[in-house]
């Protein structure tokens, strides 16, 4: 098997028919694979008998990388992880299924490891009329939006994602109050992230508009929406069943320190 940069379009082409086979689960090296991502991430194949059995992302915009990846086998995947590590210093995050954690044992200590799931709407529900109003963020908002997130200790928000698409927010006196955005969409997929309300204005329902009108939004061009939820966190899940989400897959998110 051979492990191999993704620097040409008829690798890259050949990687995203791989990983498009099943888009859910293989949302997020897929969406590497897409602009800007692409441009952030270092990504390789895996090739046998020349054709492409694996993919392996590691995201490099946060100050921890984060690898992900897909593969048809268990040699492939094997393969892009022992590549991985060797472009990897110190502590590192992933986001895999938890009979996946053994992957990294040889090569990697445990640090954090939190239960999730992933849930996704085809399409969402619409919700009841409000008088909650959700806007889109304008691009002249940006530094408000990455003032709010900052406030709130938001882990997976970069500004880069703010043009992989919309974002939307409730805003109270100027200030954003809640908010809503992608982390990444694939022609399939729309990933949704940093799903966020000030904690003085939790139970109020600006949540559920914010990512109402972030679906709803996406859902017109025909795309599964997904997004990831901690497991524990009961109100969040149930206002995303509301919308119309339901449970596919349990993941973890982990936190390593390479050996």
């Amino acid at each position: 098997m051979q492990i191999t940069p993704v620097s040409s379009e008829s690798l890259l082409k050949a990687c995203r028919q791989l990983l498009s086979r099943d888009p859910v689960v293989n949302v997020l090296p897929l969406g590497d694979l897409y602009s800007p991502l692409r441009e952030v991430s270092e990504v390789y194949s895996a090739i046998e008998n020349s054709a492409v059995v694996g993919v392996c992302s590691i995201y490099r915009v946060y100050s921890t990388p984060s690898i992900v990846f897909g593969a048809i086998t268990a040699e492939a995947k094997q393969a892009l992880v022992r590549k991985a590590m060797s472009r990897i210093s110190g502590n590192f995050i992933s986001l895999c299924q938890p009979d996946e954690i053994d992957l990294f044992t040889d090569y990697s200590a445990v640090l954090q490891c939190r239960s999730e799931q992933q849930m996704i709407a085809n399409p969402p529900k619409p919700v009841e009329p409000s008088c909650i109003e959700a806007v889109r963020v304008r691009n002249d908002e940006l530094e408000l939006l990455s003032k709010f997130y900052g406030e709130q200790h938001a882990e997976a928000w970069t500004p880069i994602q703010y043009k992989t698409g919309p974002y939307y927010c409730v805003k109270h006196q100027e200030k954003i109050v809640s908010a809503a955005g992608v982390h990444l969409v694939t022609p399939q997929v729309a990933q949704l992230g940093n799903i966020v309300t000030d904690d003085k204005w939790r139970g109020q329902g600006l949540g559920t508009a914010c990512t109402s009108a972030l679906a709803s939004k996406l859902a017109l061009k025909g795309r599964i929406i997904s997004l990831f939820v901690k497991r524990d966190n009961m109100p969040a899940i149930r206002m995303y069943e509301r919308l119309g989400f339901f449970k596919t897959r349990n993941i973890v998110f982990l936190v390593l320190q390479k050996k």
